[in-house]
């Protein structure tokens, strides 16, 4: 149990420095960063919540120290939208099975994976964009105006969904490579004495 722990506590630790490092290095392309898949993952693998939901807010917040900051009522709702794919660990967790082999099981794995990275990436779209036209926009606060406001944004959407795609595929593609591996490499158990 204690090894879980330590495993765990050595992961989150690796897993925050590796994504703020990433997303500070690729601040050039907008919204193309790990953190959305970071969260997807963190909730699948680790058994706290809280340990969960705080590994996106960490690289968030490490990152920001560096890129820098902007308007709070923006951070609040930017944090709060990459800590959201935390609240899929249960479908996450009932439908994804990365340590069963099989194609129909890898292909129902990537289906749920690819469908929870899309649900993330739309949310946070929607959500941020809808903060971005409340608080600060340049369009009138009118329906045509929010729609406008959602259009311009369209060309980092396309940088948010790949960012996420690529992430999740890759986190959670290198997690079930590490499970078959380890399973690969346990003994087999002797057939018994006749």
């Amino acid at each position: 149990m204690k090894r879980q722990h330590l495993f765990e506590g050595v992961l989150f630790v690796l897993l925050v420095f590796v994504g703020a490092q990433v997303r500070i290095l690729l601040q050039d392309l907008p919204n193309f960063a790990p953190v959305a898949a970071l969260a997807l993952f963190a909730g699948y693998f680790f058994r706290s919540w809280l340990l969960a939901l705080c590994l996106p807010l960490s690289v968030m917040a490490i990152s920001d120290l560096v890129i820098g900051g902007y308007d709070w009522r923006m951070m609040a709702v930017v944090y709060g939208m990459l800590a959201v794919p935390v609240a899929f660990r249960t479908l996450l967790r009932r439908h994804l099975s990365l340590d069963q082999g099989g194609l129909k099981s890898a292909s129902l794995a990537m289906t749920g994976l690819v469908g929870c990275s899309l649900g993330a990436s739309v949310l946070f779209f929607l959500t941020t964009n809808f903060g971005s036209w409340l608080w600060f926009s340049m369009y009138p606060h009118t329906t045509a105006g929010l729609i406008q406001c959602y259009a311009m944004a369209v060309p980092f959407f396309r940088y948010t969904l790949c960012g996420d795609l690529f992430f999740a595929v890759a986190l959670f593609g290198g997690y079930a490579l590490a499970a078959q591996l380890r399973l690969a490499a346990l003994p087999r158990s002797l057939p018994a004495a006749e």
